[in-house]
Parts: C-alpha cells; sequence; structure tokens
C-alpha cells in the first residue's frame, strides 16, 4: 500500500534547519584545525589578493571613464544635432548606407548666391549632350554614345545642411575613398563590369557635391571628373 505523504514549506524549513545544525556540531573545533602555511604559499595568495586589488581599481577607474566620455559624446551629439554650425565646424558631411542605397548627408551653412556652373571638358569619344536639366539648387547633364549605348550623368547641387545625395547600387560594390583635384572624393565601383559606376566629389571651396555617374571604365570616369571646370563667369 502506497502513502501519498507530502510536506508544507515550513516542514521542509525545519528539517533543513536541524540537518544544518547536525552537520555544525559535527565539524571539529577551530582551534584544532590551526593550520600554518609555507613562505611560498603566503606569497602567491598576497601577489593573487595585489592582483585583484589592481583590477577592481581599473574597473572602478574604467567605469568613471566611460561614464566621462558617455556625458562629452551625449553632449557633443546634442549640440550637434541642435546647430548646423558646430556639424560644419566638425564635419561637412556623411556617408550612410540604408538597405541598397548609399546616402551622402551634408551638414553645412545654406548657400549664398546663384549655383556655380561647372563644365566637362573631355568626354570619351562617341559621347553627344542628349538631356540637361538646371534649376537655383541642382543641374544635370546626360550624355549617350548611341553606337555603344552608354551613358554618362554629370550632376551637381549645393552641400547645404538638410540637402541628401543617393547613390543606388545595382549590386556589390566596394567604395574608394580618393583625391580629384585636390578634393575629397568617393568612388563607387560595381563589381558587375558592365553595371553603372559613379564618382562623388566634394568641392568644399564652393560648397559643392558633384556626382559623375557612367557605365564607363574607371579610368573614363576619373578622365572626365579631372577634366571638369568651374565657369569663369561664376568664380
Amino acid at each position: 500500500m502506497t502513502t501519498d505523504i507530502r510536506f508544507g514549506e515550513r516542514e521542509l524549513q525545519a528539517a533543513a534547519k536541524l540537518v544544518a545544525e547536525s552537520l555544525l556540531e559535527g565539524l571539529p573545533d577551530a582551534a584544532a584545525c590551526g593550520h600554518d602555511f609555507s613562505e611560498g604559499f603566503r606569497r602567491k595568495m598576497e601577489t593573487l589578493l595585489r592582483r585583484q586589488r589592481r583590477r577592481s581599481i581599473r574597473h572602478t577607474v574604467w567605469r568613471y571613464a566611460a561614464a566621462v566620455l558617455l556625458t562629452v559624446t551625449l553632449t557633443f551629439g546634442a549640440v550637434m544635432a541642435v546647430s548646423p554650425q558646430a556639424r560644419a565646424a566638425v564635419v561637412q558631411w556623411v556617408r550612410t548606407v540604408y538597405e541598397n542605397s548609399v546616402v551622402y548627408r551634408f551638414f553645412n551653412p545654406a548657400p549664398q548666391g546663384a549655383l556655380p556652373r561647372y563644365q566637362l571638358t573631355w568626354l570619351p569619344e562617341g559621347f553627344t549632350e542628349a538631356d540637361v536639366f538646371c534649376d537655383a539648387e541642382y543641374y544635370r547633364a546626360v550624355y549617350l554614345n548611341e553606337d555603344t549605348g552608354q551613358s554618362v550623368v554629370f550632376e551637381y547641387s549645393f552641400m547645404d545642411d538638410g540637402m541628401a545625395v543617393m547613390v543606388v547600387p545595382e549590386g556589390e560594390h566596394m567604395v574608394e575613398q580618393i583625391q580629384i583635384n585636390g578634393y575629397a572624393a568617393e568612388y563607387h565601383q560595381m563589381q558587375d563590369a558592365t553595371a553603372t559606376n559613379t564618382l562623388v566629389i566634394f568641392d568644399s571651396e564652393n560648397n559643392i557635391c558633384l556626382m559623375v555617374t557612367a557605365n564607363a571604365t574607371r579610368s573614363d570616369i576619373f578622365n572626365i571628373a579631372e577634366h571638369i571646370i568651374l565657369d569663369k563667369m561664376t568664380k
């Protein structure tokens, strides 16, 4: 015959207390447990204790340093968020990747005066102008080679605060940071040899972002960019 015996929480606590007291009574007296550790063992233990104390001090210092750094970063970020002048003094543009697009975000004061006029003084053989659009803030010209089906798009705009320029790669690509005519630039090279590549140039003197987009060779794209000139009438 099986008897179902159940104990409540109070009974279990009382039993645990009795077991603990029984174990403690079975231990030898503290005086009988004396042991004289060797000098070598004592030195090792002291070394471990010193290391632990140093580790604890370093951890405390790093925590305070991290807190100070976080405070400075948050303060700096708040200033950057509300002050276009502060952002422009530190950085003029940043590149971010959103899904399959590359977005350039600008942090410069609003432009003064009309949009400057730039000219292409070199194009690969066989390209002719097909379309031009221009307004107070943006310029775009399209050139086509009817024999090869290739195209070149030349465009530029002000790098004023709030503006963004987007590059939309059609697949895997590599970003190369270079200099074009003394200006910072980034070249987006697609892995597919037949795909469209983009060169982005940052004219910090005139606060202009220029782009050359073409399904052409790297050397042709760079040659086009190196032959961009600012119209004398707008200098």
